[in-house]
C-alpha cells in the first residue's frame, strides 16, 4: 500500500476467483496499455465494464470542490474495478491514473454479460463479492457515527493486515490511514499512539505492525456498540 485507503474488499472480484473462471474472465477482455502518468478513466466517464490490472498499478482518487486530491486506492495486478457499471447505468465514480508502466485488461459489459450466460457460476461470484462491499460499506457508516476514531482505526488496521512472520503488518502512510477511517491526519496520529500505547500495535517507517491480532480484536469487541464484522483475513 502506498498513500491509499485501502478496502479490504475493493478490487478482489478477480483475485477470489477459481483459476478457471478468472482465466475466462482475462480471456473475454481488450488489453490496454498506459504510460506513467496516463490517464485511465476520469470520474463521470461512460464506461460500462470490468477493468482488471494485468500489470503496474492504476491509483484511483477523488477531488474535492476546492481542488484537493485525495487518492482512495491503489489498485495492483489481480485488482478489479468497475464492477457497478457492468449492471448499472452509472458512470466511473473515480479517476485513475497509471503508476509506471501499467496494462489493464478491458472487459466490455457486453461480452461480460454474454460470459455470464456461458458460465452462470460468475453470477454468483459478483453477487457475493458486491453483497460483501455493501455490508462492509454500510458497517463503516455505522461506525464513524458510532466510535471513536482509536476504534475505527483498530478495525481499518485488521481488515488490511497482511501476515508477517509471527504477527501481520500494515504497511502505508499515515496520511492513508486518516483517510480511511475518514479523519484528518492528527486525529490519526492520535489514535495510533492509544493504540501503541496499550501495546496492540508496534509503529515504523510507513508501517504499522500487529503483534497479536486477537488481543486487538478483543480490544475492538470490548468497545463497540454493536459486534464488529471481522472481514476474512488472506
Amino acid at each position: 500500500m502506498s498513500d491509499a485507503a485501502l478496502s479490504p474488499l475493493l478490487g478482489r472480484f478477480i483475485g477470489r476467483m477459481p483459476p478457471a473462471l478468472r482465466a475466462a474472465v482475462e480471456t473475454a477482455g481488450v488489453l490496454v496499455r498506459y504510460p506513467d502518468g496516463a490517464t485511465i478513466q476520469q470520474r463521470g466517464d461512460r464506461k460500462p465494464g470490468l477493468s482488471i490490472v494485468g500489470a503496474g498499478t492504476a491509483r484511483l482518487s477523488t477531488t474535492d470542490p476546492e481542488g484537493g486530491r485525495s487518492t482512495y486506492i491503489d489498485m495492483k495486478a489481480g485488482d478489479s474495478f468497475g464492477e457497478m457499471t457492468l449492471f448499472l447505468d452509472i458512470p466511473r465514480a473515480m479517476d485513475a491514473v497509471a503508476v509506471g508502466d501499467t496494462v489493464i485488461r478491458e472487459v466490455s459489459r457486453d461480452r461480460f454479460r454474454r460470459l455470464i450466460d456461458q458460465q452462470p457460476e460468475l453470477r454468483d461470484h459478483l453477487l457475493v463479492t458486491l453483497a460483501s462491499q455493501l455490508s462492509l460499506a454500510l458497517e463503516r457508516l455505522d461506525d464513524q457515527r458510532r466510535l471513536p476514531a482509536s476504534v475505527r482505526l483498530a478495525k481499518t488496521l485488521i481488515a488490511m493486515a497482511a501476515r508477517d512472520g509471527e504477527g501481520y503488518v500494515v504497511r502505508g502512510s499515515q496520511s492513508g490511514l486518516a483517510e480511511a477511517i475518514a479523519t484528518s491526519r492528527v486525529t490519526a496520529g492520535k489514535a495510533l499512539a492509544e493504540l501503541a500505547d496499550a501495546g496492540l500495535v508496534e509503529t515504523g517507517y510507513r508501517a504499522v505492525r500487529i503483534p497479536d491480532i486477537a488481543a486487538l480484536e478483543g480490544w475492538i469487541a470490548d468497545r463497540s456498540v454493536v459486534p464488529p464484522l471481522v472481514a476474512e483475513r488472506d
